[in-house]
């Protein structure tokens, strides 16, 4: 099996709050690279360009952030809490010019963090589902093993090729511990 320094980290979702309620329209109308979105929890999303030396060719990459009108803001896109917390401050920053009543010192937190690994080899998920209670497997709806853990919280997605997401997280300390549960879970149903 492999180790856990192959965990990738795929996507990050940072949230802060701006201290007040917002008027989304106005936002969305004054904000550059921004629209008013009233599907589903109305909000204004912001596209976000982004240059991270972490890839090659320094290649512009998207975030998008999303402001609710109860103030909270979230960001994705993003690789790091670091990034994160960068580019909510540059928003906050952005946002205050319009109105200036917000606050710009609330803290920024990770919500939700998406990691990838290859396990390195092909994986047997009727197997694995058979062995594994709760697991959630039809492959004719989708083709990946859903397993959900509560120590830690966390949720997996596996598929055929060997290859492992891991959600529902908020480090990447969880991550690694995630996947040595889920590598035990894993060998320990299909060795019994």
């Amino acid at each position: 099996m492999i180790s856990v320094a192959s965990l990738e980290i795929e996507n990050v979702i940072v949230a802060s709050h701006l201290g007040k309620d917002i008027e989304l329209i106005k936002l969305a109308t004054e904000l550059p690279n921004a629209r008013y979105s009233s599907s589903g929890n109305p909000s204004v999303i912001i596209e976000l360009d982004r240059t991270n030396p972490k890839f090659i060719g320094h290649k512009r990459l998207k975030a998008a952030g999303v402001l609710f009108s109860n103030g909270k803001v979230l960001v994705t896109g993003i690789a790091s809490l670091q990034e994160g917390k960068e580019i909510i401050a540059k928003l906050k920053s952005s946002i205050r010019d319009i109105d200036p009543k917000i606050s710009t010192k609330r803290a920024t937190k990770i919500e939700n963090m998406v990691t990838r690994l290859n396990f390195g080899k092909r994986l047997d998920l009727q197997l694995i589902s058979n062995a594994i209670p709760g697991s959630e497997y039809d492959p004719l709806r989708f083709q990946g093993l859903i397993i959900r853990a509560d120590d830690p919280l966390a949720s997996f997605i596996l598929f055929e090729s060997g290859v492992a997401v891991i959600t529902d997280i908020v480090s990447e300390a969880k991550a690694k511990k995630a996947f040595k549960e889920l590598k035990n879970l894993i060998e320990s149903s299909i060795l019994a």
